[in-house]
């Protein structure tokens, strides 16, 4: 229990609370305004954490994820603009609620949802990472190659609306994971002559410009549009008010999503997005007053913000026990933990158990902070709003040019960047999603060291991913899960 103590000891220290508020308001302006991302948030807040401890860069980080993901809640619900995409479910019925002169009323609803979907979360993440970690112990190189294959198979069939252009950005992702040297010959990969590419594509660098940069691009192709002024809040007083009869019709709604949003947080590649407007789908089909939504129904507003938020802890449940990032957040997340020495996995309980604890505080104290400021924040954020896009775009990329060179002092990071930046908007025109090319970016390079040392252990032989009964497990889930695919894909055409 020693480092239990030790892990709230340091999440305590004045200084890591004072970083984790600041973050947590940080996160709450960014969500709240429409263009800014929790992706480029916390891309952006990387380079700043590589001279802080690994506590604080971990407080700050997840200060950020989880509540830019409520930030995204106030626009969705006083502009109909979702600050973030997974507050897009949100804006069904909050925006008619703010037009009915209840802003009050919805933004109250997503905050008592989105804590509770966060803790509960994080509650499933306590209970459930250890034993999956202790599970995953026992993995060698060819269990660890069919679960990474099966990961992999997941990201590419099911992120995204359209599974071919989710395998062809996860096939990018891996193709580009294999420049540099090789993991065991140490011999040059598509290096093309240029010796700045012997160390691989720079994480940092290219997932600012994948989700940062890239942004910049698609809000100058706009014209940098304002947001638009807010609605004011002057609705009467006792509309507004959140009271018992309210809180009974939401329970079971927030309940039921926080445990879909759960499920869904801990598959990878699906994400927030999916988990909100999957919970409003069945909250609505539950609900008696089904007629309601997308009227104004403070259950449709529960449901989505109740699910995204859960997401954020238990997309943490692979990335721990297992190191595979669920969505393209915890993707950043694992490149900054591994930047600051810790590796996680199922080793990391063993090895850095304070490193554990101090995530579930953080993720704890970073949902009673959201619910504490978001009450307080509520009319500051809706000023924040009226920030024009076009003044607040060329700081941020003064940040990213800074972020990408600070790690090496190396201009070709900054180049790495730029490219990172054209080739994100150049997916996004093409409707490619980002998340699966950043997973597979980050999964492809494990896959292939666990496969080729699995191939050594049988001296070039296949047949040992079959005969494992893990492996051939996870490889027949992955041809089920192709099938199933193919199937629909099929279905879609012939309609």
């Amino acid at each position: 229990m020693t480092f239990v103590y030790v892990a709230l000891g340091e999440v305590l220290q004045a200084s890591n609370l004072l970083i984790l508020v600041a973050s947590v308001v940080v996160g709450l302006v960014t969500g709240a305004i429409p263009g800014l991302t929790v992706n480029m948030a916390v891309a952006l807040a990387v380079p700043l954490t590589l001279s802080m401890s690994p506590v604080a860069s971990i407080m700050m980080l997840l200060g950020l994820y989880c509540s830019g993901v409520y930030g995204g809640s106030v626009s969705a619900i006083l502009l109909n603009a979702p600050g973030t995409p997974a507050s897009a479910a949100t804006s069904l019925d909050g925006y008619p609620l703010a037009k009915q002169g209840r802003a009050g009323l919805a933004l109250k609803v997503a905050i008592l949802a989105s804590v509770v979907g966060g803790l509960f979360s994080v509650m499933l993440l306590i209970l459930v990472a250890p034993g999956l970690a202790e599970i995953a112990l026992r993995f060698g190189p060819v269990e660890l190659a069919g679960l990474l294959l099966f990961s992999l198979a997941l990201v590419a069939l099911v992120s995204g609306a359209d599974p071919m252009k989710a395998m062809v950005a996860t096939g990018l992702g891996v193709l580009m994971s294999s420049v540099g040297s090789d993991p065991m010959l140490g011999t040059p990969r598509f290096i093309f002559g240029i010796n700045d590419f012997y160390d691989g594509i720079p994480f940092i660098p290219l997932l600012i410009g994948l989700f940062a940069v890239s942004e910049m691009l698609f809000a100058a192709e706009n014209r940098f549009r304002g947001t638009g002024a807010p609605l004011e809040m002057s609705g009467q007083r006792e509309a507004n008010r959140l009271g018992r009869t309210e809180v009974r019709r939401i329970a079971l709604p927030v309940l039921s999503s926080s445990a879909i949003g759960s499920f869904v947080g801990m598959l990878p590649g699906l994400g927030a997005s999916v988990s909100s407007f999957l919970s409003y789908s069945v909250a609505q089909k539950t609900s008696p007053h089904a007629d309601e939504f997308g009227k104004g129904a403070i259950e449709g507003v529960a449901s989505a913000e109740a699910a995204n938020n859960a997401v954020t802890g238990s997309a943490m449940i692979p990335l721990l026990a297992l190191a595979i990032p669920g969505d393209s957040v915890t993707a950043i997340l694992l490149g900054a933990l591994m930047i600051q020495g810790v590796a996680p996995g199922p080793m990391i309980f063993a090895t850095a158990p304070d490193m554990v604890y101090t995530i579930y505080f953080a993720l704890l104290l970073a949902n009673i902070f959201i619910a504490v400021l978001a009450l307080v924040a509520i009319r500051p954020l809706t000023q924040v709003l009226r920030l024009p896009q076009v003044y607040l775009y060329p700081v941020i990329l003064v940040m990213c040019v800074a972020g990408s060179y600070v790690l090496r002092s190396s201009g070709w990071d900054v180049a790495t960047m730029f490219a990172g930046g054209l080739l994100g908007y150049l997916l996004r025109r093409m409707a490619l999603p980002l998340a699966p090319l950043l997973i597979a970016f980050i999964l492809a390079a494990p896959f292939e060291e666990a496969l080729r040392q699995g191939l050594t252990m049988s001296r070039g032989n296949l047949a040992v991913f079959f005969s494992n009964p893990i492996s051939l497990g996870f490889i027949m889930v992955t041809m089920l899960l192709i099938a199933g695919s193919a199937f629909m894909s099929m279905r879609k055409v012939a309609k």
